[in-house]
């Protein structure tokens, strides 16, 4: 899930849960290396918002046998990464300047 968050938050698209979905299932047979590699390749060699192919390929590029798992069955237990936002408030000296700009200006048709 932390790779398909970053691939939302660097090419700026929104994911739904299907699309999350969709992920997991066809990932569940890579490693946590893999998934690792797939995510940093994807960053730097794509242009747009990978496939699940796209991912698949550079995930698995140079890939050994033994990195991969036989079968996954997550442990609730174990703690899991979340993605969390930390937005940054506008200053107040900048709504003030926006605010004045979009008052002295006015949209002909």
């Amino acid at each position: 899930m932390v790779s398909l968050l970053s691939f939302a938050e660097n090419y700026r698209k929104e994911t739904t849960s299907e699309l999350s979905q969709i992920w997991m299932e066809s990932l569940n047979h890579l490693s946590l290396k893999q998934i690792a590699q797939g995510t940093k390749l994807c960053l730097q060699e794509l242009e747009f918002f990978p496939t699940v192919a796209n991912f698949l390929e550079l995930a698995t590029r140079h890939s050994k046998e033994s990195d991969r798992w036989q079968e996954y069955e997550p442990n609730p237990e174990q703690e899991q990464i979340e993605h969390v936002r930390n937005p940054v408030p506008m200053p107040d000296s900048y709504k003030k300047l926006w605010r004045g700009f979009l008052e002295k200006t006015s949209v002909k048709h």
